[in-house]
């Protein structure tokens, strides 16, 4: 069974969207009992709720994020994925220096859909730039499926 998991800075915002944004996805694409979605924060505070933004965004698409709990990434979330899906090149950085022996399991999201660059967080910021990141997020998750995808099932096949 492929697992992924998001990682942003305080699993409040960006990670927790990303999670329930893939999950939707695989839920269309008939996969969602063969796959494994979380979500964790590089520097999360553990029991934190999802940012009142984050629900809000979530539950305008039918998604639903209330028993979102935040969580640290520890080195067993890092095992258990087959691959990890980082919003900003500081989280990938982070992660590789902690984790070097999981190195190569942390991606950008953005690079998944050939890309450069972070997913922006706008925390705090106005609910627009939140809708846009729920935009931006959608677009990289649909054009990096093939490579999310290929990632996660040949790294589990290498992992089991």
């Amino acid at each position: 069974m492929p697992s992924v998991l998001f990682v942003c800075s305080a699993n409040q915002l960006r990670s927790p969207l990303a999670e329930v944004l893939f999950k939707d996805l695989l839920e269309r694409r008939k996969l969602a009992a063969a796959w494994q979605v979380g979500s964790a924060g590089v520097w999360a505070l553990e029991g934190s709720p999802a940012a009142r933004a984050a629900l809000r965004m979530a539950a305008a698409r039918g998604l639903d994020l209330s028993a979102h709990t935040a969580r640290p990434v520890t080195e067993e979330l890092l095992r258990a994925a087959d691959l990890v899906l980082v919003m900003e090149q500081e989280h990938q950085d982070a992660l590789r220096e902690t984790f070097p022996a999981l190195s190569e399991r942390v991606h950008l999201l953005t690079s998944m859909a050939s890309e450069t660059g972070d997913v922006e967080d706008p925390m705090g910021m106005p609910l627009e730039r939140v809708q846009r990141l729920v935009e931006d997020l959608e677009r990289l998750l649909d054009a990096g499926w093939p490579r999310i995808r290929a990632l996660a099932q040949s790294n589990g096949t290498i992992r089991g």
